[in-house]
This record gives structure tokens, C-alpha cells and sequence, in this order.
């Protein structure tokens, strides 16, 4: 139920938020003001984001602005409305991405204990000030950029401010110095990395989930500090030794780090175990030699990192901030997980191994024999190849212990599920080109190619998505 109260501060809240809006729409026509508009609605809006649970009696009206704000948002990003604030950015969908957030951010935090919420305002405290501020300085101080549009200038600028703005938190909220200090760098760190390696103004999504996943082993108790850098830590070597090994692109190698500071951190063995085994085993493939590819793999990105181990990292997140007593939802997460991860497993071998030493394989659209690698076709030894994969995955995961075999089981029938849809869908409505009459069919669309069938939208990295969120369900 809404109080009287809430409904009197939804309406001001709208109106006010409104006014914002037109008012930076009649800023005089200049890049400096577009740009300064937009930041000067983001920084405002992230504020009252963090203010909200003073202003009203519980989340429930807080969703219900955001909701409606993303749909809005949507509507303006889409159609090209208020220049102002979209055309520094014209790809940017960061005016969605923000009322977005605060809909998982909730549903983490104030959603489930009013002792959360210093999580959630920390969060949004960071997203308003040390955003905005680190774009500022990597646009007019220093402008060297390391990775994508992201400066050194910028993001040490962010770390810094977000450092600050944690540990001021996190001391605000009765975290002794020390934990508040050594915490708050660490969750400053996760979140610049965060910011850098997002593209089209999804990080304004990510730096506030970085935030509030990275804050809980911190608020959770003493030992929670020791976690949170050790998280770091490993992420950081394997960040490394992707990119130093030529595995995965910085962006790529920047998540492939997050992803494992997470289950370091959040995780714990039960979740490192089949992780290191997909990661591991999985990029091991691509060392075997080749028959008709003598050259090195390109290396993978950012988007095929998420494609590939996205659901099982934001499962992996919902597990960590569900009360202990959801013991079946979180059960469920894990299960999930595994499939997940068995899912790409099983794609990846089946891909690696089946180029490698099957025969023609048959397309599942066609039922003929085609060349080796086409989306949509299938081999016996692919087929086996990926049941392998899956099975290394639902194996590890039983043998860390505290997990009966049926579990691996359901792992294990997700992964191949998930591995039999991702080719199913590679056949039937994955986008296909081709260059000219003669030229075989393709799956990476070339700048003068022309499309056979299927649709634009559903690439690679989005079959395999498909996959692996079956693999979970």
C-alpha cells in the first residue's frame, strides 16, 4: 500500500523530473551545453535515485517511477527525441540504462532488508558523481585512451572519487576505518573497470550492479574484505593471462576478470570449481591444431564473453543476494548455473573439435551434407565433442562437494539441450550472406554482403545467449 506521502512525492518527482528534461532541451544549440546538459540531468537524477529512501515509505513507488521512466526514456531514445541529452551520444541508450538499474537495484537491496539500503544509495551516489566527472576528464584533461573511449585520466578519476564515496559509506553506515578503507577500494576498483570496458551507456547499468554486489561481502562481516580482494586478485591474473596469452580482446579480458573476481568473492569454490573447468578447458581448445586455419583464433570479445557466460554470471549474482532462507531459489540459481555454463561448454567443443577432426556435417535445415563450421549443422563427433563439454562442467560442479549427483545430472541435460537449440536456431533463423552467386553462405556479415535468409538481429553471439539461456531454464 502507498501512503498518502508517496503519492504526493510521485507526482512532484515527475513533474520535477520533466522540467529538467525540457529545461536542458532549451540549452542554446552547442556540443559544450549538449554535453553539459546531459550530464547535469544524469548527476541530478542519480541523486534523487539515491534520496528516495528518505522521501518514501518503502520501493514500491520508487519501481513504479522507474518503470515508467524507462518506458518513456525508450520511447525518446528510439524515436530521436530531446537532442539535447542523446546527441553527444546518439548510440548511447544511457538515459534507459539509468531508471533501468533501478529496478534490479531494488530488487537486491531495499526490496528485501531495509539493511541494504545503504547498498543501494551507495550505488547511485557513485553513479552520480564519479561518472560524470571521470567523462569530463577524459574529454578536456587527459584524453589517452587504454581501453575502447576510456582514458587513463578518466578512470583513475572515477576510482578515486568512488573510493572516496564508498568509504565515506560504508563509515557512514559503522564499518570501522580500516574495513571501510581497504573496502572501498576494492569496490572502487571493480566498478572503474566496470565503467571502462561498458559501451553505449550501459554502464550506467553495470556501475551500479558492480556496486551493490561488491558492497555485500563488505557489509556481511569481518572476513568480508579478505574475500572481496582476493575476488580481485584472481580476477586480475586471469584478466592477464587472457590478454597476455592473446585468448580475448581488453574488453573481453576485462569481464573474463570481473566474472571471476565474482565467483571468488561472491561464489566459492562450489562455483570457482566449474568456472576455472569451462574457462580453462574451453580457450585450451582453440591451441589444437587446425587443419585449414594455420593462424591463431581471433581473439574474443566483450559481447561473445557475455554471450557465452552472461547468464551464468547474473545467476550466479541473484544467488548472492538472496537471503539465506530462499534455500530453493537459491538452489534453483545454482542449478541454473551449471546448465548454463554446461551449455556453452558443450558448443564450444562441439565447434572446436567437430571443425577439427568430423566430416561434412548435416545441416538441420537442409539435411544435407555442408562444409565444416556452418551454423546449424551437426556432426557425430561434434555431438559427442559437446556432450563431453557438458559433462566436464556437471562433473566438477557434484565433485566440489555438497551437491548430490542428481544435480550434475540436470547440468548436464541442460547443457546438451542448450547446445541442440543454439544449433537449431543457427539453422533456421540466424542471419546468413554471402558476397556474390559463387561465394559460400556466411554468418558474419561483410559491408557489401548479401543476405540469404534469417534474421539480421540473431548473430553468433546471439544464438549461442540462446543456448546457454536454456542451458539455465
Amino acid at each position: 500500500m502507498f501512503l498518502w506521502t508517496d503519492w504526493l512525492v510521485l507526482g512532484l518527482a515527475a513533474l520535477s523530473l520533466g522540467g529538467l528534461v525540457v529545461g536542458a532541451e532549451r540549452l542554446p544549440r552547442a556540443r559544450r551545453y549538449e554535453a553539459a546538459a546531459r550530464r547535469l540531468v544524469h548527476a541530478t537524477v542519480c541523486l534523487f535515485v539515491a534520496a528516495t529512501p528518505w522521501l518514501f515509505s518503502g520501493p514500491g513507488p520508487v519501481g513504479l517511477l522507474a518503470t515508467a521512466f524507462v518506458g518513456i526514456n525508450g520511447v525518446a531514445w528510439g524515436n530521436g527525441w530531446w537532442r539535447r541529452l542523446h546527441a553527444p551520444r546518439p548510440a548511447s541508450w544511457g538515459t534507459v540504462a539509468v531508471p533501468l538499474a533501478v529496478l534490479p537495484a531494488l530488487g537486491a537491496t531495499w526490496g528485501l532488508s531495509g539493511e541494504r539500503v545503504l547498498l543501494f544509495q551507495t550505488a547511485f551516489l557513485v553513479l552520480a558523481l564519479a561518472d560524470p566527472l571521470a567523462a569530463w576528464v577524459g574529454e578536456r584533461v587527459d584524453t589517452r585512451q587504454w581501453v575502447g573511449a576510456a582514458t587513463w585520466g578518466g578512470t583513475a578519476t572515477f576510482f578515486v572519487l568512488a573510493w572516496g564515496l564508498v568509504g565515506g559509506a560504508l563509515m557512514a553506515g559503522g564499518v570501522s576505518g580500516g574495513r571501510a578503507v581497504a573496502g572501498g577500494a576494492a569496490v572502487a576498483l571493480v566498478a572503474a573497470v566496470a565503467e571502462a570496458i561498458s559501451t553505449h551507456g550501459s554502464d550506467n547499468l553495470f556501475i551500479v550492479l558492480a556496486v551493490i554486489l561488491t558492497l555485500s561481502p563488505v557489509q556481511g562481516g569481518e572476513g568480508g574484505v579478505g574475500v572481496l580482494w582476493a575476488g580481485v586478485a584472481a580476477g586480475a591474473g586471469v584478466a592477464a593471462i587472457a590478454g597476455a596469452w592473446g585468448l580475448l580482446t581488453r574488453r573481453g579480458a576485462g569481464a573474463a576478470g570481473l566474472f571471476a573476481a565474482a565467483l571468488v568473492s561472491l561464489g566459492g569454490p562450489a562455483w570457482i570449481v566449474p568456472g576455472l573447468v569451462f574457462f580453462g578447458l574451453s580457450n585450451a581448445l582453440s591451441f589444437l591444431p587446425h587443419p585449414s586455419e594455420p593462424t591463431a583464433s581471433p581473439r574474443r570479445t566483450l559481447r561473445q564473453v557475455l554471450a557465452n557466460g552472461g547468464v551464468a554470471w547474473a545467476l550466479l549474482g541473484l544467488w548472492s543476494v538472496l537471503l539465506p532462507d530462499a534455500a530453493l531459489a537459491r538452489t534453483l540459481c545454482y542449478v541454473g548455473f551449471g546448465g548454463a555454463l554446461a551449455a556453452a561448454a558443450a558448443d564450444t567443443w562441439a565447434t572446436e573439435l567437430g571443425v577439427r577432426w568430423a566430416r561434412r556435417p548435416w545441416s538441420l535445415r537442409t539435411f544435407r551434407l555442408v562444409d565444416p563450421g556452418t551454423s546449424g549443422a551437426v556432426s557425430v563427433i561434434g555431438t559427442l565433442a559437446g556432450a563431453a563439454g557438458a559433462g566436464t562442467v556437471a562433473a566438477s560442479a557434484v565433485l566440489t562437494g555438497g551437491h548430490a549427483a542428481a544435480t550434475g545430472g540436470w547440468m548436464l541435460a541442460g547443457g546438451v539441450l542448450g547446445m541442440s537449440v543454439d544449433s537449431a536456431v543457427g539453422a533456421t533463423i540466424q542471419g546468413h550472406y554471402r558476397t556474390d552467386a559463387d561465394a559460400p553462405w556466411t554468418d558474419r556479415p561483410a559491408p557489401d554482403a548479401e543476405q540469404i535468409r534469417g534474421l539480421r538481429i540473431v548473430d553468433n553471439d546471439v544464438v549461442n545467449l540462446v543456448g546457454t539461456v536454456v542451458g539455465a531454464g
